[in-house]
C-alpha cells in the first residue's frame, strides 16, 4: 500500500480526534516518526514507529498496515501495535489540544 500523511493516519486510526489536532501536534513537535520530528505532511509506511506526545501522555506505536480510510475504533489494532504508553504529570495541562 502507498504511504499516507501522518495527520491523515492518526485521524484514521483514532489516535487523535481530528486531523487539525494531528497538525497542531506536529507543529508543536509532539509527533515523531522513527525518532525524527514529523511535519503534518510527512509520509508513514508499514514498519514505521510513530511516537505521539499528548499533553499528558506519550504513546509509541508501530504501524503494521496502512488503512484505506477511517477505521472503526474496535478494528484499529489490526493496523498498529502499541510499543509504549506512559502518563506525564504536568502542572497546568498546557500543550496541543487533544
Amino acid at each position: 500500500m502507498t504511504p499516507v500523511r501522518i495527520d491523515l493516519l492518526l485521524k484514521a486510526l483514532c489516535l487523535v480526534k481530528t486531523r487539525s489536532q494531528a497538525h497542531k501536534g506536529c507543529e508543536a513537535g509532539g509527533i515523531s516518526i522513527n525518532g525524527k520530528k514529523a511535519k503534518a505532511s510527512a509520509e508513514v509506511r508499514p514498519g514505521d514507529v510513530v511516537e505521539i506526545r499528548y499533553p499528558r501522555a506519550v504513546t509509541a506505536v508501530e504501524i503494521l498496515e496502512i488503512p484505506a480510510g477511517q477505521v472503526p475504533r474496535k478494528d484499529r489494532e489490526r493496523y498498529f501495535r502499541v510499543i509504549r504508553e506512559a502518563r506525564i504529570e504536568t502542572g497546568d495541562g498546557e500543550g496541543w489540544d487533544v
